[in-house]
């Protein structure tokens, strides 16, 4: 993986919990670059979007 944009519903109510899933679920010898933003989601029930670029 090479990078990480994450969009948060609410960034103020969710970004602690989204930082400890992430650190749980990266390996910590491969971290990619990450962005993470507040933004109105495609759908209101959606509370995080992420896109990832990645190279085989």
């Amino acid at each position: 993986m090479l990078s990480a944009q994450i969009w948060l519903k609410d960034i103020d109510q969710d970004f602690a919990g989204m930082n400890a899933a992430w650190e749980a679920w990266i390996p910590e010898d491969a971290v990619p670059t990450r962005a993470t933003c507040e933004a109105k989601l495609a759908h209101p029930e959606l509370l995080v979007e992420i896109i990832v670029t990645a190279a085989v």
